[in-house]
């Protein structure tokens, strides 16, 4: 059991960190693994905003070496390629320790992409861009690269859909992998942070930032849970990872000393739809009539669409599907794929998120890099302090690691490094325990139980889309959810008032935030 929060008053860490998203959780997991004293706060559930509303796409990198308009501008700007070729060897290197370190959260798929005769780059150029990302690859896992016929692509499910085959030089295929449960990945960092000795707490809100006159960071703290519960907390290095808050949270820390600007919130909005089963498996990436990517991915037996690209100034706490994100995704698929002519009846759910763009003052949805960028605060006059924007699933690793060479340099760990692990956690096997589910054998009863005993959560929703992922693969009816919030009620301390509010929320939640039904 963890501490309540009073008993962490008064308490002092190495590290402080605000967030509890994959760049938080992954901080925590390496500052812990090597030796620092760490206390993460969340103020909701971990995983719970932009980490768990992501594309799920773990790019193995060619599309980064694709010009925006020719070949040749590489070599008029050769900074452009030296940027895409390192974009390139960074991807390919994060696709190589995924699928090394934690194969059971990825899944394979076969993206196809069609090539346009008009398009800003030929076929051979993406054979050319094919085989040098074969050449930085380390994995023994191959990008399984290779260019069909258009006569070949038209006669196959999903892919002959595609508009204007009559234009369509040849389609490249090559493999990439999905992010299986990208929150899990979030939570699972957390668990092993917390058995490396760190405190990790959701549902603690960070009310107050401030200095001692020593130069110590403290937290003022409240506890979602219990209200009027608080406490403060000191450390000697800040670590502000709160995504799409950023900024907020940097201005509460250094009110006379504002870091500049350092992020943009994007919306970013899904669909995903049930299309024929011949489709299943089949994965198709374009371009919208906007300039940006656009795709039709698998996701069990349904495939996700999006992204939308829009700023968004909206309450970051209610980012949220609109209709109007809904038409804009239908008419750019069904631009992209004709035959599929998809209509809003057909959306079986829908997610959004506010994804945090590092800020460029010359581009208004920001610096389009794929993967975050780690400042060291002390370089805008505030010490011992850093933060990172555009912490994407894919790069957060790495990122990790280099915010704990830049604490490494402010600060001697307080205790003795230990090896992390990356492994993905499993729940007990228990064969005699009955699914929750009739229609989805996976997730047991004895599942439920486990995490609600031993993974933090507060509310079912947690225990069904981040602990489980339950509700991200089949719809939960009141039924299903009553069973469910039943079958923890007595280690979470619920009474038959508090199992009918979480199944009154949890039905609230799946229809303000994925428009089910």
């Amino acid at each position: 059991m963890r501490k309540t929060l009073s008993e962490l008053d008064g308490q002092g860490f190495d590290v402080l960190i605000v967030g509890g998203g994959i760049s938080g959780a992954s901080a925590a997991q390496h500052l812990a693994a090597a030796g620092y004293s760490v206390l993460l706060a969340e103020k909701g559930d971990l995983a719970s905003a932009a980490t768990g509303r992501s594309s799920r796409i773990l790019h193995c990198g060619l599309r980064y070496l694709a010009p925006n308009r020719t070949i040749f501008e590489f070599l008029w700007h050769p900074r452009k390629l030296a940027t895409a070729l390192g974009t390139a060897r960074r991807s390919v290197r994060a696709r190589a320790h995924f699928l090394a370190e934690s194969p059971e959260r990825l899944r394979p798929l076969r993206l196809h992409i069609p090539v346009y005769r008009d398009a800003a780059y030929k076929g051979w150029q993406i054979d050319l861009g094919a085989r040098l990302l074969e050449a930085m690859n380390p994995s023994p896992v191959k990008l399984g690269y290779r260019r069909m016929a258009a006569a070949e692509a038209r006669a196959l499910p999903l892919v002959g859909w595609l508009r204007d085959p009559e234009r369509i030089d040849s389609v490249a295929v090559f493999d990439d992998h999905q992010f299986h449960w990208p929150e899990r990945l979030c939570i699972d960092a957390a668990l092993d942070a917390e058995r490396l000795g760190a405190e990790i707490r959701n549902y603690t809100a960070v009310t107050k930032i401030a200095r001692t006159v020593g130069g110590a960071w403290t937290l003022d703290l409240e506890d979602a849970q219990t209200p009027g519960m608080r406490a403060r907390v000191e450390g000697a290095f800040l670590l502000n990872t709160a995504g799409a808050w950023v900024d907020r949270m940097n201005e509460m820390a250094a009110p006379g000393a504002r870091p500049a600007q350092k992020i943009v919130a994007v919306k970013g909005v899904h669909i995903a739809v049930r299309l024929p089963p011949e489709c299943r498996g089949y994965a198709v990436a374009g371009w919208n009539r906007e300039g940006e990517h656009i795709f039709c991915m698998p996701w069990n037996d349904l495939h996700y669409i999006g992204p939308t690209e829009t700023v968004y100034d909206g309450d970051i706490g209610d980012v949220r599907p609109e209709e109007e994100d809904i038409r804009f995704l239908l008419d750019e698929i069904n631009h992209l794929l004709p035959a599929a002519n998809l209509k809003r009846a057909d959306v079986a759910l829908s997610w959004a998120g506010a994804r945090a763009i590092t800020h460029d003052a010359k581009r208004p949805k920001g610096r389009r890099m794929p993967f975050g960028v780690v400042y060291d605060l002390a370089d805008e006059g505030v010490p011992n302090a850093a933060t990172i924007s555009w912490a994407t699933i894919m790069f957060h690793r790495q990122s990790a690691a280099e915010i704990a060479g830049i604490v490494a340099r402010r600060l001697r760990p307080s205790g003795a490094p230990r090896p992390l692990s990356h492994a993905a956690r499993r729940f007990p096997e228990n064969q005699n325990s009955p699914p929750l589910l009739s229609s989805d054998a996976e997730v047991k009863l004895s599942d439920l139980r486990h995490a609600a005993a031993n993974e933090r959560p507060a509310h079912l929703v947690d225990v069904l889309f981040r602990r489980t992922g339950l509700s991200w693969r089949t719809p939960v009816n009141d039924d299903g959810a009553r069973r469910a919030a039943e079958t923890i009620a007595d280690i979470l301390g619920w009474d038959e008032a508090r199992i009918a509010d979480e199944v009154a929320l949890y039905g609230e939640y799946v229809r303000r935030f994925h428009l089910q039904t």
